[in-house]
């Protein structure tokens, strides 16, 4: 039996009172037309609406308009608590929250923002040991910086992201691989620039610059492949290794 009282609860509740004929309260609203919007059949869906939307246990699931659906816009949550200032209180941090969402262009839930994938993907990395290459990074010690976590942890984030170039298909990027995510120390960048800043890749001192040999190559217009077996695989020094190539040209 679930726990009514849950935010599981209610929607398991919500889903059999639309669909289920045999419960009691079918009739007044599956029987009547009343269904759940398509987002809210998924259960993780409707947690993170309510965790955002000011939910309290032992809070209750209202339709705003009583012969609407359940649906985002249509819905809040009220309470049976006696002390009202505690309800007051709550419901206004939850308009705050959706004020905010809304300024740095959060629509919905959280997690169906296009930026939400990359902010997931940072902390799973950074916190979650059971993940593949947890090693590379939590277990480095790496670590999301406090503004990036918690509440408003993806607020402040997507605020950040704005500012500073992000576009669907960049790729967040820690300067200085040794420190953790945090505003100074991170960036976007394209798959190709991302790979030039990994750890493994080694880089040479070119022109008084500290550079990946890929880099150095097409500078050179040289064959990567041919500096590589030279530099890595001979031990021939950069410059040595330039020339050799272009004196066999």
């Amino acid at each position: 039996m679930a726990d009514l009282n849950s935010i599981g609860g209610i929607h398991y509740e919500m889903m059999r009172r639309c669909y289920y004929e045999k419960n009691v309260a079918y009739k007044d609203y599956g029987a009547k037309g009343i269904v759940v919007c398509e987002e809210w059949h998924e259960r993780e869906n409707f947690r993170s609406w309510a965790k955002e939307n000011g939910y309290q246990k032992g809070m209750r699931l209202e339709r705003i308009d009583g012969k609407g659906n359940y649906e985002p816009s249509n819905c809040r949550f009220g309470t049976k608590y006696k002390d009202r200032k505690v309800v007051k209180t709550i419901l206004e941090r939850a308009e705050k929250n959706k004020l905010k969402k809304l300024e740095v262009g959060i629509v919905g839930t959280k997690n169906k923002d296009p930026l939400y994938s990359t902010y997931n993907a940072m902390h799973t990395r950074c916190e979650n040991p059971k993940k593949e290459g947890y090693e590379n990074y939590g277990g480095r010690g790496i670590k999301v910086c406090k503004e990036w976590s918690g509440v408003d942890g993806f607020i402040n984030f997507k605020k950040w992201a704005n500012n500073n170039g992000w576009c669907k298909g960049l790729s967040i990027d820690r300067i200085d691989n040794d420190k953790g995510y945090e505003p100074s120390n991170c960036r976007f960048a394209t798959p190709a620039e991302q790979s030039l800043n990994r750890r493994n890749n080694i880089k040479y001192n070119y022109c008084g610059s500290e550079m990946p040999l890929s880099v150095i190559a097409k500078i050179e217009n040289v064959d990567y492949g041919k500096l590589r077996m030279r530099v890595k695989d001979k031990g021939m020094e950069l410059r040595e290794a330039i020339m050799d190539i272009k004196g066999a040209e």
